[in-house]
């Protein structure tokens, strides 16, 4: 008797595992970028995002029902990780060489299409990230400036892989950089996963 119940104690287990969606490959992959941004190696992270394939037309239409481009939205994470561990060093090195290395589409394009709102294409990541590092390189008065990226990339933040700890991310940036004071019960939340991150 008491072998099958640890037999059926291990079936379940193995269930578990299986069902757990924090064993699935947007997981993993979410986890390793934030291991290799905490670890300051910007340039493995970077060989890492290069493997990814390019987004798909239909991850860059304006309005996209799908999660965004998996190698975007790992970018836009690492860029925010580092960011929120105010290493913008490293996400500075990783920006650059996924400009140079990685992105195909032309940077001037991407910026001109960023603003335009009738073209038929979603804000790019990377256009983003870049703005984004150079609002935080600015002095604390530019927090509007903060306000109004982060609203303006929204559609694609909240649906990112666990939108919950992206917003984490970014109002962790808001009060390191901008003194952007969150909402009480959000700031709880974000002391206790930065303090799992080691933050």
């Amino acid at each position: 008797g008491g072998a099958s119940t640890d037999e059926e104690a291990e079936e379940a287990e193995l269930e578990d595992y299986e069902e757990d969606e924090d064993a699935s490959a947007p997981s993993l992959r979410c986890e390793a970028v934030t291991h290799l941004a905490l670890s300051e190696k910007p340039d493995v992270l970077a060989e890492h995002l290069k493997t990814l394939p390019p987004p798909t037309p239909e991850e860059i239409k304006s309005g996209h029902a799908c999660p965004p481009a998996e190698r975007d939205a790992l970018l836009t994470r690492s860029v925010l990780v580092l960011a929120a561990v105010e290493n913008l060093r490293d996400a500075n090195v990783l920006l650059r060489s996924y400009m140079s290395d990685i992105e195909d589409r032309d940077a001037e394009t991407l910026r001109k299409s960023y603003m335009n709102k009738t073209d038929g294409v979603a804000p790019s990541h990377v256009i983003f990230c870049c703005m984004l590092l150079r609002t935080c390189e600015k002095s604390a008065k530019t927090g509007p400036l903060y306000s109004w990226l982060l609203r303006s990339f929204n559609s694609e933040l909240t649906k990112m892989y666990k939108p919950d700890i992206v917003k984490a991310y970014t109002t962790k940036i808001g009060k390191v950089y901008f003194n952007i004071q969150p909402p009480p019960s959000m700031m709880s939340t974000l002391e206790n996963m930065m303090s799992m991150m080691g933050g």
